[in-house]
């Protein structure tokens, strides 16, 4: 017999707008990390070389990196901490969806692994959203 339990709307708001910041947070630095791995560049905000700028640098014999400017701020660095924090209310607004539809342990673990997959918190915020709101089955 299928749960029928419903999340407030509160707790449905709170997990869209998560989902969604989230999701594109994890984007931004998925797209990052690829221009970091394939090109050695960071990601630079009021620089030496203007508003924003990609830096390159190099890693020494320890793996550190050398050669990012003194001044202004790694937008990379930045991102993956922000996404971090963002995450964390991710998972909360997915425990507050899950406690309140008293679904199984699997289906939050499927919810929370939105926020480290690219693309998958759309699609959760999307699907488990609408069971959450009673539409879905």
């Amino acid at each position: 017999m299928p749960n029928t339990a419903k999340a407030s709307a509160p707790t449905l708001r709170l997990f869209t707008v998560a989902s969604r910041v989230t999701g594109i947070f994890l984007l931004l630095i998925t797209i990052l990390y690829s221009i970091r791995l394939a090109t050695l560049h960071e990601l630079w905000a009021f620089g030496p070389n203007g508003f924003l700028s990609l830096e390159n640098y190099a890693l020494d014999a320890e793996g550190f990196k050398i050669g990012l400017p003194t001044t202004g701020l790694d937008l990379t660095m930045i991102s993956l901490i922000v996404h971090g924090w963002l995450y964390v209310l991710y998972l909360y607004a997915a425990f507050r969806i899950w406690t309140e539809t008293r679904w199984s342990f699997l289906r939050f673990l499927i919810i929370a692994a939105g926020g480290v997959v690219p693309f998958l918190s759309f699609f959760t915020e999307r699907h488990y959203g609408a069971l959450a709101k009673g539409e879905g089955n």
